[in-house]
Formats: C-alpha cells, sequence, structure tokens
C-alpha cells in the first residue's frame, strides 16, 4: 500500500496503464489522472472523497481528477482491472468529464436489472478487456485503437451513467474541502519519520480535531494514526530491502518510537515480522 500525491509515469508516450490485480490494497492517495476501476470478480471496498463502497462482480467506478480514493481489498477475494489515463488523452486537458458531474463515482451492475446501468457496465466489461489485450499483447497499431476504445468507454459512461450540471458553489465547496485534505496527505508523506499528533494534523486542514479525526477517517478508511504506519512501514520495507541498517536504525527512521512498536506495526500490516525480508 502506497500514500500520497501519485505522479504518474507511463511506460511509454501513451498516457494510459491498463492492469489487472488480485486482492488489491491501496492507502489512500489522489493524483491528476482519471481512474476506472472494474470489478472482474470478487469483492473489494474502494473509498472515492468522503463515501465509500463495496464493490462486486460487475460494478464500475469512476475517480475524477483530484479525487481521493483508497482500496482496501484485505479479508476479501478479487479481481480488478485498473484503467488510469491523463485526460489530455480523449481532449479533456482540465479533468474529465468537463462539462458535467457524475451523480455517484460507483456504478452498480446490479441495481438496475435490464436497465442502462447494467448496460453500461456489461459495454465496460468488452471494452476494458479489449483494452487489457491490447496493453498486454501490443499489436500493430495497438496504440490507435487504445485511445479509440478509451473514446467509447467515456462516451458509453457519459451516456448511461446518471449525470448533473456542474454546480459552481458546490464544486468550490467541495474542491476546498478535498485540497485541504490533499494537503494534509502530503504533509503526513514528508513528515511521517517523526511524531505527528490529530492536533497537529487537524492544524494543518485547518479543521477542529473533532471535524478532522471524522474527516478523515472518511477519506482514508483509516485513523490518522494507522495511516502514519502504513506509511511508515511501506519505508521500512524499502529500507530493509536495500539497506543493510539495523531494525533499530530502521525503526527510528521511519518515525517508530522503539523496534518493540516497529515489530508490532510491521507484523499487523505484513503478517510477518521485518527481519523475514533479509
Amino acid at each position: 500500500m502506497r500514500a500520497y500525491h501519485e505522479k504518474r509515469h507511463y511506460g511509454s508516450d501513451l498516457p494510459i496503464s491498463v492492469l489487472q490485480l488480485h486482492n488489491f490494497s491501496f492507502l489512500a492517495h489522489w493524483h491528476n489522472d482519471v481512474e476506472l476501476i472494474y470489478v472482474k470478480k470478487g469483492e473489494i471496498r474502494v473509498g472515492i472523497n468522503s463515501e465509500n463502497w463495496l464493490l462486486k462482480t460487475g460494478d464500475l467506478a469512476v475517480c475524477s481528477s483530484g479525487d481521493i480514493h483508497y482500496y482496501d481489498g484485505r479479508d476479501l477475494e478479487s479481481e480488478i482491472i485498473l484503467v488510469i489515463f491523463n485526460p489530455r488523452l480523449i481532449g479533456s486537458p482540465s479533468g474529465w468529464p468537463g462539462d458535467v458531474h457524475l451523480v455517484s463515482p460507483v456504478i452498480k451492475n446490479a441495481e438496475e436489472p435490464g436497465g442502462s446501468r447494467e448496460k453500461l457496465t456489461a459495454q465496460a466489461a468488452i471494452l476494458i478487456e479489449r483494452m487489457l489485450a491490447e496493453v498486454s499483447e501490443k499489436p500493430k497499431y495497438y496504440d490507435t485503437l487504445l485511445v479509440g476504445l478509451l473514446y467509447e468507454l467515456g462516451g458509453s459512461i457519459l451516456r448511461f451513467a446518471p449525470t448533473e450540471p456542474i454546480d459552481p458553489r458546490r464544486n468550490r465547496r467541495l474542491g476546498s474541502g478535498r485540497q485541504a485534505m490533499r494537503e494534509v496527505l502530503d504533509y503526513l508523506e514528508a513528515q511521517c519519520f517523526r511524531p505527528i499528533t490529530l492536533e497537529e494534523a487537524a492544524r494543518q486542514a485547518h479543521m477542529s480535531v473533532y471535524h478532522f479525526s471524522r474527516t478523515f477517517k472518511s477519506t482514508t478508511g483509516m485513523s490518522l494514526t494507522a495511516y502514519l504506519n502504513s506509511i511508515r512501514i511501506d519505508k521500512a520495507e524499502e529500507l530493509i530491502r536495500t539497506t543493510e541498517l539495523t531494525m533499530l536504525d530502521i525503526a527510528l527512521e521511519c518515525g517508530f518510537t522503539n523496534v518493540r512498536t516497529f515489530n508490532r506495526a510491521f507484523r499487523q500490516f505484513r503478517g510477518r515480522a521485518p527481519s523475514s525480508l533479509r
């Protein structure tokens, strides 16, 4: 699980990634690119901004530019396909969808049997599977076909998913709150090597402790302490694999006060002792 403001780097000049993932988990993060989630089978918990859902087979979700989102596949079985792309690829450099707002970022497959949403998820499944095949096999002119499939997928979402006109005042209000949380996530990533209290994090967000605690939990799916420990464990795992530092040095370097606390947190998030990586 990784955190923070993700600045995506694509493996080619084509700014799109199509990934199939098993039992995926990923800490709350945000980026300017659009992210589409299709559940091929099973179940996965997904949070987008301050809401969360249990997505099931056939469900589709859309993370627009700047949305804070996370994945929690713990204790669940799932196969998902992620389509992540820069919106300029389909002519929307300032974000997609540009002139309307999706009523909900989640399109549930089973909510409307035989209706427009079921038609959308069925069509999305075909298009996303084709996109995955094109990226995996890279046949001749796959990049041209990939962009065409993306246009068709985007058009299908806008045709069949409920949308509403953009309300500038509502957007400003929501945008302000999301910006505050994005700044907090960046702050935690930069400062996680030292103790950070709930009061300090709340000040960064310009919120009361009570309001911040509730907002942070609904946005990230976990408490501030758990979120910080997740970031610290990610950093510790990298140091264990790439350096010869002692476990004590690694624990202190990553913001833990002692080895015992470090070992306990590592077992909680990785299910094994940190020493098992060496």
